[in-house]
């Protein structure tokens, strides 16, 4: 702790240093962990004061870009496991197979048996997780007539697997639900419609280097913001000579 404190000393002009540094540096041994917050702020601040408006604009969007890309490149990757399912061509039926299965309730039963989202367990109710982040990561899709995609996204691929097939399983249970429940007979025939044609595949990692790209670039804007509002505010704190 010492040694950061020293070093966010050297961060205060030399005049300060020369006046102050010496005093600072005797009250180090009673220094706490939010002191060093305080310490980088003041010398940020009087640093920032002797600088011009383009600068502190300049500087703050490059901390913006490099902060933004610490934080895009420190994600996690997504792997996405894929299975295919052939039926007739009858969109309505496989939309409703795809809600019955993929309800609230089942979902929670494949978060808990496979302890999916750990982190976002801790600090969001069951029902955020998944409606806001599992069915994010869940696609079902026609991309033919009569073909239609299960796919599931995690971090862990071999666990993107494992959903993807649970997921299909669902859908597949459904199927027969609906065709052992039918009480038309001629309804019958919708439960005979699916036939899996490809089981979940093993997890792929998605191609993000275009979203993390996106997402560094963003921070460039908002630095300049920062940038910006940061220096009117110094400006208006700067003593009328």
């Amino acid at each position: 702790m010492k040694r950061v404190l020293r070093f966010v000393i050297r961060l205060y002009p030399a005049w300060w240093r020369s006046r102050y540094g010496k005093e600072l540096e005797a009250l180090l041994d009673d220094s706490r962990s939010h002191d060093v917050w305080d310490l980088l702020r003041g010398a940020m601040e009087m640093q920032m004061k002797t600088w011009s408006f383009g600068r502190i604009v300049t500087v703050c969007g490059i901390v913006g870009v490099l902060l933004a890309g610490a934080v895009a490149f420190s994600m996690p990757y997504q792997y996405r496991s894929t299975a295919t399912l052939k039926m007739e061509p009858d969109s309505e039926v496989f939309d409703r197979l795809a809600q019955t299965a993929l309800t609230r309730n089942a979902l929670t039963s494949v978060v808990n048996n496979f302890n999916l989202y750990p982190r976002e367990r801790t600090r969001m109710p069951m029902e955020e997780v998944i409606d806001d982040v599992m069915r994010r990561e869940i696609r079902v899709r026609r991309v033919a007539p009569n073909l239609a995609q299960v796919s599931f996204a995690y971090e862990d691929p071999v666990q993107a697997q494992r959903v993807g097939q649970d997921l299909v399983g669902r859908i597949i249970a459904a199927n027969l639900d609906l065709r052992v429940d039918a009480i038309i007979p001629s309804d019958r025939t919708k439960g005979e419609r699916i036939e899996l044609v490809a089981p979940a595949d093993e997890g792929k990692r998605q191609i993000e280097g275009k979203a993390r790209t996106a997402m560094t670039s963003l921070g460039l804007p908002a630095g300049l913001l920062i940038g910006v509002m940061l220096a009117l505010i110094l400006r208006r704190r700067a003593p009328i000579r």
